[in-house]
């Protein structure tokens, strides 16, 4: 007997979303496993009963976000967060909630309806229990993929824990960061992309999010300072993907 998944989109671009038909002919395989009960952006189709898996991409940013992503925990048994905007807020956290009505009122002036209430993006397990993440912008079509297979077969899909630097290793890739003076965030930046931008010579921008635990943001900071680049837009780089790199915490040891 299939499974029953629901697809969920909060604040985004829609590329997570994209992943799902970007799974080519591996989307037959997922459909033999799994019935679509709720995907707007392939169909009409509309069930909002119970579903086995919920996947919710995007974040938390309107209080529209938040009605639907508390009636898909309330309907599933399990929640997958797809996505770095799901996982760690996105682009869209980089404004921090106390600058958000000024970024309002400039852009919109006074056309913001006050009843209109907007957060920072926020990641969705502020808000209720997340069971599955997936991270990326946009995640990996394999990962989305494989974490399916495991969930329709009872397996505890994988849980990424290492650096992108860890990748440049494995693929004896040369460190764009203190070999040629390139921005990179890989240090830091969850690791599980294969260190593609890396290989092509692009410095990591932190589109996986942050490492768990452990980070070490003064030192990163140092060294993208020595680069020559400012403070402001360091703290932008840091900042980019998630909401969840406190700058107020680590600032507090760069000066110590």
């Amino acid at each position: 007997m299939k499974l029953k998944m629901a697809i969920f989109e909060l604040t985004g671009c829609g590329g997570c979303e994209l992943t799902f038909i970007m799974l080519n002919e591996k989307l037959e395989d997922i459909l033999e496993l799994y019935d679509i009960a709720h995907f707007k952006m392939i169909s009409s189709k509309e069930d909002l009963h119970k579903y086995d898996v919920a996947v919710v991409a995007g974040s938390v940013s309107t209080e529209r976000d938040l009605k639907v992503l508390e009636s898909a925990r309330k309907k599933s048994r399990i929640l997958l967060a797809l996505g770095t905007c799901a996982v760690h807020g996105g682009p869209q956290s980089l404004i921090l909630d106390e600058d958000l009505e000024g970024a309002l009122a400039e852009i919109y002036g006074k056309k913001v309806p006050k009843e209109m209430k907007i957060f920072a993006g926020t990641p969705i397990s502020e808000y209720v229990k997340v069971d599955v993440e997936i991270p990326g912008c946009p995640p990996e079509s394999n990962d989305l993929f494989q974490a399916l297979v495991d969930l329709a077969h009872g397996v505890v899909p994988y849980k990424w824990d290492y650096p992108v630097c860890l990748e440049c290793k494995i693929n004896e890739t040369e460190c764009v960061l203190v070999k040629r003076g390139i921005p990179c965030l890989g240090p830091i930046t969850l690791g599980g992309c294969n260190a593609v931008c890396i290989n092509l010579g692009i410095g990591c921008i932190g589109c996986r999010g942050p490492l768990p635990e452990d980070v070490n943001i003064p030192s990163e900071y140092e060294i993208l300072k020595s680069l020559g680049i400012s403070e402001k837009t360091i703290k932008r780089k840091l900042r980019m993907f998630s909401k969840r790199v406190s700058l107020n915490d680590h600032e507090k040891n760069l000066y110590k």
